[in-house]
């Protein structure tokens, strides 16, 4: 017995980001309505990039936080042409360093936790003392991996590559009919960007009454935090802070509550 049959699960990823990633939970029966609510808009153009390009500011590491981070710096690389031959790379979780594998990136350390704090442990465990550090990211993301880093005794340099935004409520002009006719049964949200954009493009005033008897997974623990700051419960948090732990904590939660849900 399918026990995802016609259970509608909406992921704020584009289908081009999930790639085959949920083809196991399409078989057991689910639908998925793919509503990417955030974009990314790379600003590394305006950036005073001598620090990457200049042997003398060599980076020992360069720490990626995010997917993104690691496409946008992907673009970056190819335009600038930095040496980095002597720098390792170092992916705070499965999604990211999966992004790292398509991009030929190769990865030195990943965490066996799939989050900042798994992988300023794993930092711990090296000495890093006086080691230059580059993260590139979001203008939004958060000072945790610097100044964790720069704690341990690094010298951190924290490089602003694109910024997120809301994306256009024209383009996902069907998906928003969509939802305007059905409520999904489960909401899977990627980053605390991507739930504060759900509610956005939605006009949701009463967000609380919207998500009430849904199942809502979050892919981590900032974004379980976030989402739990507007007094909404989150039922699912992957062991493994990826798509791919997602995947598999569906699976696992509906095997186990088919018979009440």
């Amino acid at each position: 017995m399918n026990h995802l049959k016609n259970k509608k699960i909406l992921i704020t990823k584009s289908a081009e980001d999930c790639g085959a990633v949920f083809n196991t939970l399409i078989s057991m029966g689910a639908e998925f309505i793919y509503f990417p609510t955030i974009k990314i808009l790379p600003t590394y153009n305006s950036l005073d990039l001598s620090g990457l390009v200049s042997n003398s500011d060599h980076f020992d590491y360069i720490v990626f936080a995010s997917s993104n981070s690691v496409e946008v710096f992907s673009r970056l690389v190819n335009e600038y042409k930095p040496d980095l031959t002597r720098t390792k790379v170092a992916a705070v979780g499965g999604t990211t360093a999966e992004a790292c594998r398509s991009y030929g990136i190769y990865i030195h350390i990943i965490p066996e936790e799939f989050s900042a704090r798994g992988l300023l442990k794993r930092f711990s465990e090296i000495d890093i003392t006086d080691k230059k550090i580059l993260i590139p990211g979001s203008s939004i993301s958060n000072d945790e991996l610097k100044n964790g880093l720069s704690a341990l005794g690094a010298s951190v340099v924290k490089l602003n590559i694109y910024d997120t935004v809301i994306n256009d409520p024209e383009k996902l002009k069907n998906e928003i009919d969509t939802l305007n006719r059905i409520k999904p049964d489960l909401f899977v949200f990627t980053s605390p960007s991507s739930f504060n954009g759900f509610i956005k493009i939605l006009n949701l005033d009463d967000y609380k009454n919207y998500f009430q008897d849904r199942i809502i997974c979050a892919i981590g623990t900032t974004t379980e935090e976030a989402i739990r700051n507007y007094g909404i419960t989150v039922n699912i948090v992957p062991g493994s802070f990826s798509l791919r732990g997602i995947a598999e904590s569906i699976a696992t939660f509906y095997s186990k509550t088919f018979n009440v849900v």
